[in-house]
């Protein structure tokens, strides 16, 4: 089985899993064997996504652009992400026709996050608007007409895109040109990092676990890496036999890879997740406000 075919399942199983959620949200779907098990085959897409982030990382060509494509879809995919996943956007018109409020955190961990992520870069590049950008919608709450476009809770693209920060980290550490003043300020930014992901970002830190882990036991083989999924799926959903069942489903085709890429559609799948979160969005808005 191909990266492309794995992607391929991840994508339905994720599309499944918002689907059932938005859904329940919005009060079309109520809590029931239906909802149940559509959240279920969801699990499955999210340890998918984390195996084939650690296996991109080892093949891609230039991991700082990964890394980067990355930050760029946690910034496009937060606006359809929020209005997708906040209750009150299917509640009804509020009264509230705009608000805007910045946190006061931002201007403190903004250069830590600028200067890990291109700390090796002697030129001003375009895509620090995009890294700019990105973390700052991560400090507002934003309205407009009544409709929610940004809060607290954050996309998985940024979950995935500080875990590979960690991974070029842990690079760096044992690269022969590593330099520990530079290190211990790559490791300040990691722990500024970690503390804006802390209960915000899908799956926060036990998804950045997962990850992590992955990539120090890919060179052991695919058999520990299986096995690592296994025991992360028990601590995640010990207390939901469905959802556990649905995690690790994923183990099939994750034991039937066969080191191929498969067809490339490597934008599309980028592109997917905030195009599905907006239509998803608007169509249970249209559904419930009409």
């Amino acid at each position: 089985m191909s990266v492309f075919a794995l992607k391929l399942i991840a994508v339905a199983s994720m599309f499944i899993d918002h689907l059932s959620y938005v859904a329940r949200l919005s009060g079309v779907l109520s809590r029931g064997d239906v909802y149940t098990l559509g959240r279920a085959i969801g699990r499955a897409a999210f340890v998918i996504y984390c195996f084939l982030l650690v296996n991109g990382f080892d093949k891609t060509r230039d991991r700082k652009k990964y890394l980067e494509r990355l930050v760029l879809f946690a910034f496009v995919s937060q606006i359809p992400f929020t209005l997708a996943f906040t209750s009150a956007n299917f509640a009804g018109f509020s009264e509230t026709a705009f608000s805007f409020a910045p946190r006061a955190m931002l201007p403190l961990l903004l250069p830590f996050f600028v200067y890990f992520l291109y700390v090796c870069e002697k030129r001003f590049k375009p895509s620090l608007l995009a890294l700019a950008a990105a973390f700052a919608v991560t400090g507002m709450e934003l309205t407009v007409r009544g409709y929610r476009l940004l809060d607290s809770d954050l996309n998985v693209f940024y979950t995935l895109a500080v875990s590979i920060a960690l991974m070029l980290f842990f690079e760096y550490l044992l690269s022969e040109g590593r330099r520990w003043p530079k290190a211990l300020l790559i490791a300040a930014a990691i722990a500024a990092e970690l503390w804006l992901l802390q209960k915000r970002a899908d799956y926060d830190f036990l998804g950045v676990a997962l990850i992590l882990t992955l990539y120090f036991c890919r060179r052991a083989g695919k058999l520990p890496m299986l096995a690592v999924i296994v025991l992360w799926s028990i601590a995640e959903y010990g207390a939901s036999w469905q959802y556990l069942v649905g995690a690790l489903a994923a183990l099939v085709p994750l034991a039937l890879y066969n080191g191929k890429l498969g067809l490339r559609m490597r934008a599309a799948f980028y592109v997917f997740y905030p195009a599905h979160l907006a239509l998803l969005a608007l169509a249970f808005i249209l559904l419930t406000r009409t």
